[in-house]
C-alpha cells in the first residue's frame, strides 16, 4: 500500500509539474488582454472560493484564532510578493526563461533557511547555488545576443527569492495550524492584496476574450484550487525532497510548451544554461542527508 501511495504521489507530482510548466504559457499569452495585478486578483479570489469548503468547520469559531489569521496572511503576503514579480516580470521575457529562473526557488530555500539560522552553507547547498548562479549566465546569454540579465529576469529572480520566503512560512505555520485553513488564507490573501496596486499602480485592462477566460480557468481552478487540493493529499505519501526532485521537471515541461506554443527555442548557449540551473537544483535536493525546507511551489 505504501508503494503504491508513493507510486500516486509520484504521478500526481508529475502532472502538477506539467500544469505549473505549461501555465507561464498561459499567463503570457493571457496578458495581452488583462493588467497583470487585475489577473492576479481575480485568479487567486477564483481559487480562494473552492478552498474555503476544505477548511474544517469551526476552524474561524474556535480559539486562538489570531495566530492562524496571522499566518494565512504572511504566507499570503509572500506568495503575493512572488507572483506579482513573476506575473510582471514575464511580460518582460520568455516563457522558458521564466520557469528556468523560478526553479532556482528549490536553491534559494536551504540557503535562506541556512542564513536564518545562522549556519555556515552545506557543500551541496554551496555547489548548487554555484552550478545554478553559472546556469543563469549562460539562460541569460549576458554578454551576448542571448538578451542579457534584464528587468524581465531580474523580476523572475525576486519572484524565485519571494517563494523561497514563502515556503520557509509555509514550513513554519502548517506546523503550527491546520494546513487547509493556511492553504486557503494565503490565496485570499492573495487576492485580496492584489486589489490595492490595480487600483492604484496600474490602469486595469480588461479585453473579454476566449483565451483570456480559459486561462483565468487554468490558473485559478486547475493550477492553484485543484492543485492545492491535490497536494494536501499526496504531500504526506511522499518525502519534499523526492517532491521537489520531480517538481524539477516544471521549467522542462514549460520550455516545451513555449517551442510548442510560441516556437521559443533555446539557444546552445541557453539550454546549456537549463541544463545547469538543473543540475544545481538536483545537487541541492540530492545532498548529505539533513532537514530539507523545500516543498512544491504553487
Amino acid at each position: 500500500m505504501g508503494l503504491n501511495r508513493r507510486l500516486q504521489a509520484d504521478l500526481c507530482i508529475i502532472g502538477l509539474s506539467a500544469i505549473w510548466g505549461c501555465t507561464f504559457v498561459v499567463v503570457k499569452s493571457a496578458l495581452a488582454d488583462i493588467s497583470p495585478m487585475l489577473f492576479i486578483t481575480i485568479r487567486f479570489c477564483a481559487a480562494a472560493l473552492p478552498l474555503y469548503f476544505l477548511v474544517p468547520r469551526g476552524a474561524f469559531s474556535t480559539a486562538p484564532v489570531l495566530p492562524t489569521l496571522a499566518g494565512g496572511f504572511v504566507t499570503g503576503l509572500m506568495l503575493f510578493a512572488g507572483f506579482a514579480f513573476q506575473t510582471v516580470g514575464i511580460q518582460f521575457t520568455t516563457p522558458a526563461r521564466a520557469a528556468f529562473i523560478t526553479a532556482m526557488y528549490i536553491i534559494f530555500t536551504p540557503l535562506m533557511s541556512i542564513a536564518l539560522r545562522l549556519r555556515p552553507p552545506t557543500a551541496a547547498s554551496f555547489c548548487g547555488a554555484v552550478l545554478a548562479i553559472t546556469g543563469l549566465y549562460f539562460l541569460t546569454g549576458v554578454g551576448r545576443s542571448g538578451g542579457g540579465f534584464g528587468y524581465g529576469e531580474l523580476l523572475i529572480l525576486l519572484a524565485a527569492l519571494a517563494f523561497s520566503a514563502h515556503l520557509l512560512a509555509v514550513d513554519h505555520y502548517t506546523r503550527r495550524h491546520d494546513k487547509r485553513t493556511i492553504a486557503f488564507l494565503q490565496v485570499a490573501v492573495v487576492g485580496v492584496l492584489g486589489i490595492g496596486p490595480t487600483a492604484l499602480f496600474e490602469q486595469p485592462r480588461f479585453v473579454p476574450t476566449p483565451g483570456l477566460f480559459g486561462a483565468l480557468a487554468v490558473t485559478s481552478i486547475l493550477a492553484t484550487a485543484v492543485a492545492f487540493f491535490v497536494l494536501n493529499i499526496v504531500q504526506s505519501w511522499t518525502t519534499p525532497t523526492r517532491a521537489a526532485v520531480i517538481f524539477a521537471a516544471e521549467p522542462v515541461f514549460a520550455a516545451v510548451t513555449s517551442w510548442l506554443v510560441e516556437r521559443e527555442v533555446l539557444t546552445g548557449g541557453a539550454l546549456f544554461g537549463a541544463l545547469l540551473i538543473l543540475a544545481g537544483v538536483l545537487t541541492t535536493e540530492l545532498g548529505p542527508p539533513g532537514r530539507r525546507e523545500t516543498e512544491p511551489a504553487l
